[in-house]
């Protein structure tokens, strides 16, 4: 934003001009305030003051691997977190446009975090057959998550499949995260312990591959899968058990991003199971750790 600033005041010009009689063509700004230059208006009485704010860029927060080898591959980890706004250096030069802001606007990914928490109620009392999935679906449908106001939940890393971040715990009766998905990578086959999911894509597109349940009774033997499904952005996809199990990956060449909502939070609490593809033999992780918890990363 530049702000021009005239002042008709004949003592300003008659400074200029004894400045240009005495062979100064320029007139430098003070070196401890690199972001001002003052230039004079030539043939005429008017001073003229341009104040040029430069804005820097926003810089994701990110954690630097220690595999990380060169400055490139540093500037591809603080480049990778999700919701990185653009801003240019230097905006046009003019005078003072005051837009018309209208009224406060509250931060709608808030509202929808706070609307998910009242839906759910109370902390107590909460089995899977208490939640109403068909309501938790449209509060998650009605949010636009072109605003980008959960960018600040959105840590990534390159070197996993993806990333969880913990944005709220909903009177204990749920877990709302974000995921963060890096190209090219996926989730393991895993169940959701008994508990539902529902998952609702903010950026990118992201494919859900669901199998059936291997026969326990049965040789080893390749999984058996149900359906595929790819989904774009603000889709919003349910998954429980009883539907089977299912793996999502980002086939993508840049990172996708999906808020994640699960109810009652089993899985953070007990683990769940996941499958190898090729033999159907599953295994139990005790606890899903959490990349970032919300807002700040997390010491490993």
């Amino acid at each position: 934003m530049s702000v021009t600033i005239r002042d008709p005041q004949p003592n300003v010009g008659d400074t200029i001009a004894r400045m240009l009689r005495a062979g100064s063509d320029r007139w430098e700004p003070r070196k401890e305030r690199p972001h001002t230059s003052l230039s004079p208006a030539p043939c005429s009485q008017e001073a003229v003051l341009s104040l040029s704010l430069q804005i820097p860029p926003f810089k994701p927060r990110t954690r630097s691997h220690p595999r990380a080898s060169s400055s490139s591959t540093l500037n591809s980890i603080a480049t990778m977190a999700i919701g990185i706004l653009s801003t240019s250096s230097a905006l046009s030069t003019g005078p003072i446009d005051v837009p018309n802001v209208g009224p406060f606007q509250q931060n709608r990914f808030e509202e929808l975090v706070q609307r998910l928490k009242e839906a759910l109620g109370p902390s107590s009392g909460l089995t899977s057959d208490d939640v109403d999935v068909d309501f938790l679906t449209r509060l998650m449908q009605d949010y636009d998550g072109s605003d980008m106001e959960w960018s600040r939940y959105a840590f990534g890393d390159h070197t996993r499949g993806y990333t969880r971040n913990l944005v709220d715990e909903g009177n204990g009766k749920s877990n709302l995260l974000v995921l963060v998905w890096s190209p090219g990578k996926g989730s393991p086959i895993h169940d959701h312990g008994k508990a539902h999911c529902l998952m609702k894509i903010l950026k990118g597109n992201l494919t859900e591959t669901r199998y059936a349940f291997p026969d326990e009774d049965e040789q080893v033997k390749q999984m058996e899968v149900i359906s595929e499904r790819t989904y774009k952005e603000n889709a919003v996809a349910y998954m429980a058990d009883e539907l089977g199990l299912h793996r999502v990956s980002n086939r993508g060449s840049d990172f996708a991003v999906s808020l994640h909502l699960y109810t009652p939070p089993n899985v953070a609490k007990k683990g769940c199971h996941i499958f190898d593809e090729k033999t159907g033999r599953r295994s139990h992780v005790p606890g899903c750790h959490y990349y970032s918890a919300y807002g700040r990363l997390l010491k490993e």
